[in-house]
């Protein structure tokens, strides 16, 4: 036979009459005989467990009635929802500030109706009892534009520069002007004395609307969605100091944006001279016997028409050549991917 060793609540439980009755079946006659005896005064450390012993009694009454746990639990878990939220909300100065006349009328609830202390109540909102106590202390001035009064906020700005300010925001003949404009102008009139950040905040808040600006929309580029599909072809000119001017072409891939052929000419580089170029370039990469169409973009120079025209004209093989204009009425897209080449090629030739 060996002595159970029961846990330090069990006795309370009993002796508040928590057990049912199966529980209270399998304590030993003897052992409830000595709990039946037992007295809180007669231990030590009642004391520090009076207010406990206290609210035990209502605890009893929720744990026994089934509507008031599921009211309890439900409470419980809702704020262990909100705890997360209003964590974040504490760490957000603006929101706070917005907030703080309710923050500080539900912390003076929860200390009166509940008992609750300030510290532990400006923990639940995860607010400082210095931010709390700044916040009650604070009286709202509606002369200035942020509602401070100026005996606890000396360093505002006074109420004949906020006036001058507003005068200046709202006068339509200084609409469409930017905050830079106006501050300067204020400055070198002696309408105020401050910086031009304090300036741009007082003006937001007095009213100043800036003026949107017409912006032309993005237009996308074009692009290639196969190798070969798109060709790019232009002429550049190169100072050299041996063989004098050259002019220098490039055909490019608008997929891959790799240089597929060059050549360059100190005499005249006309249609001849393109169509040339175009012809090396069909016979080094086998563009005869491709079976996709080929788009040769250019711009509208005289070279690129006459025999490169003809000569397209005229192929003979699979693909379909179409030679396009770049920046058209029909066909709006640059040729910038070429004249790009050409920056690139100057500058590193230049070096």
């Amino acid at each position: 036979m060996y002595k159970r060793n029961y846990h330090p609540l069990i006795i309370l439980l009993y002796a508040s009459g928590m057990l049912d009755a199966k529980q209270i079946a399998q304590i030993p006659k003897t052992t409830k005989f000595n709990w039946n005896k037992f007295c809180h005064k007669n231990y030590y450390g009642n004391e520090w467990a009076k207010n406990y012993i206290h609210q035990f009694e209502d605890i009893k009454a929720v744990f026994a009635s089934a509507f008031l746990f599921k009211s309890l639990r439900f409470l419980i878990e809702t704020r262990k929802g909100y705890l997360n939220m209003l964590q974040e909300f504490s760490n957000n100065k603006q929101l706070l500030k917005l907030h703080a006349d309710k923050i500080i009328s539900s912390i003076e609830k929860m200390k009166s109706l509940a008992n609750v202390n300030i510290k532990t109540a400006c923990k639940y909102y995860g607010i400082s009892k210095d931010w709390y106590y700044s916040q009650k202390r604070k009286i709202v001035c509606n002369i200035s534009p942020f509602q401070k009064y100026y005996r606890q906020h000396p360093n505002q700005l006074t109420v004949k520069e906020i006036s001058n300010i507003e005068n200046l925001v709202i006068d339509s003949a200084n609409y469409g002007k930017t905050k830079v404009t106006l501050y300067y102008h204020a400055l070198r009139n002696g309408l105020i004395f401050c910086g031009k950040s304090t300036f741009n905040k007082y003006a937001s808040a007095l009213g100043y609307i800036k003026v949107k600006r017409f912006r032309y929309e993005t237009k996308k580029g074009l692009r290639a969605s196969r190798v070969f599909e798109w060709l790019h072809v232009d002429i550049t000119i190169v100072n050299t100091i041996e063989d004098g001017v050259q002019k220098v072409a490039f055909v490019k891939d608008n997929f891959s944006k790799g240089i597929l052929h060059y050549s360059s000419t100190n005499g005249r580089a006309g249609s001849k001279f393109i169509k040339n170029l175009f012809a090396e370039t069909f016979s080094k990469y086998n563009l005869f016997n491709v079976v996709r169409p080929i788009n040769i973009l250019s711009d509208g120079g005289i070279e690129n028409k006459g025999e490169l025209l003809s000569w397209i004209n005229n192929i003979q093989a699979p693909p379909i050549f179409t030679k396009i204009t770049a920046q058209t009425k029909d066909f709006p897209f640059s040729n910038s991917m070429s004249e790009s080449t050409h920056s690139i090629y100057k500058g590193t030739f230049r070096k």
